[in-house]
């Protein structure tokens, strides 16, 4: 028989096509798409938005404290001032020309900030700090002391003994994606597999397909069908995101790492599925009804669940270990990676022991639902099944 009508490819396709035609997975999938797409999109715009402001000071007090703000913006924030009387002022405002006016009152003790309708909270900060320092060293002078001779917040500096910052907030970041990816490409896909074999049960439609296809390449085309589905949507969202990262204006941080590491994910992502696909397929064949399903796919959803917290909170040697463990590493070594302090032969032995697990569950999985498939007498047990003769 010639590979294209290969009976496994065929339950492959039709895996694939039942699936495509599905309209709550298109448009769940599109959605996930523009979230992914408008996230990185939003994230890149505010990162390089640059924040203009004009005030107008009524007074030569108020004048000084915008010239001190003005001296100590941020990068990110642009900052206009002018000096005019109080009327003028006023007539500016109304008329939306500036932001805000600033006005000194009680003897230069106290100042006035006002907006039209409101004053952003990012310029009373600026405002606030800049007549904080106005005022103190109008108090020290008064005391004979120099300000400049004082300790500032600015002696304290932050350091780390290992990674920087940034990168550390990059780890994070992509650490909740690629755990949350794995958990809902397991569920989207893994329970459909599960949830496909019993339909075929209740309805006798295995024991049709059992005259005309060996249940092995049955078994084997529906795991490959929605393998092909999990894949073709993973690479479409990191793709996606990738090059919504890359066009976006100014530059993102460590993108070049992510792009790397973004490959070991999908290698690891395939195999840690193809367990979890096993798995599905098994329990399906041991249950009759929808309800047993329900009830035997609980710790199945609540390792995933691990998978998705360890992904995201685990740290240290603890993040080490789970990267050897198989299913967990599918998340836990590219997030290792993203740090940049793994040795080669690491993701490498992970690999080898996710595909070794990966290669004995589909076997076991295979020998039970060969023997459990056929029964509808009520929900096996993994003893009983294994029980059974082919």
């Amino acid at each position: 028989m010639s590979a294209v009508t290969a009976p496994w490819l065929v339950v492959a396709l039709r895996e694939v096509e039942t699936k495509v035609k599905d309209k709550a997975f298109v448009i769940s999938t599109l959605v996930t798409l523009l979230l992914i797409v408008g996230s990185i999109a939003a994230s890149a715009f505010f990162a390089n938005r640059n924040t203009e402001y004009s005030v107008v000071a009524t007074d030569e007090l108020s004048y000084q404290v915008l010239q001190g703000a003005q001296d100590e913006h941020p990068d990110d924030v642009s900052l206009t001032i002018s000096q005019t009387d109080a009327a003028t002022a006023e007539q500016q405002l109304s008329a939306q020309e500036v932001d805000a006016t600033l006005s000194s009152g009680n003897g230069g003790k106290d100042f006035t900030l006002t907006g039209f309708d409101e004053v952003d909270a990012q310029l009373q900060d600026l405002i606030s700090s800049s007549m904080t320092s106005l005022l103190t060293d109008q108090l020290l002078s008064q005391a004979g002391i120099d300000s400049s001779q004082l300790p500032t917040a600015d002696e304290l500096k932050v350091t780390q003994l290992e990674g920087d910052s940034e990168r550390t907030a990059m780890v994070r970041a992509m650490a909740f994606l690629f755990s949350f990816l794995f958990y809902m490409a397991a569920l989207l896909f893994g329970m459909p597999i599960a949830n496909s074999v019993i339909e075929e049960k209740q309805n006798r439609v295995v024991e049709i397909l059992a005259s005309t296809i060996r249940l092995r390449q049955l078994l084997a085309g529906k795991i490959i069908g929605n393998v092909i589905l999990a894949m073709v949507q993973l690479l479409l969202f990191i793709s996606a995101g990738l090059l919504v990262a890359y066009l976006a204006p100014g530059e993102i941080p460590f993108l070049g790492v992510v792009a790397q590491v973004a490959g070991w994910f999908v290698v690891f992502f395939l195999g840690g599925f193809l367990v979890l696909a096993g798995i599905w397929a098994a329990l399906g064949a041991l249950a009759t009804r929808t309800e047993d399903l329900q009830q035997s796919t609980g710790p199945v959803v609540g390792a995933l669940l691990a998978v998705l917290f360890i992904g995201i909170y685990a740290k240290g040697s603890f993040l080490v270990i789970a990267s050897y463990v198989p299913i967990v590493s599918s998340v836990a070594m590219p997030i290792r990676l993203l740090s940049g302090d793994v040795a080669l032969w690491e993701p490498l032995l992970s690999l080898a022991i996710l595909l070794a697990a990966c290669w004995a569950v589909l076997l076991f999985s295979e020998r039970i639902y060969r023997r459990a498939v056929m029964h509808t007498g009520g929900t096996l047990t993994l003893r009983k099944a294994l029980k059974l003769e082919v």
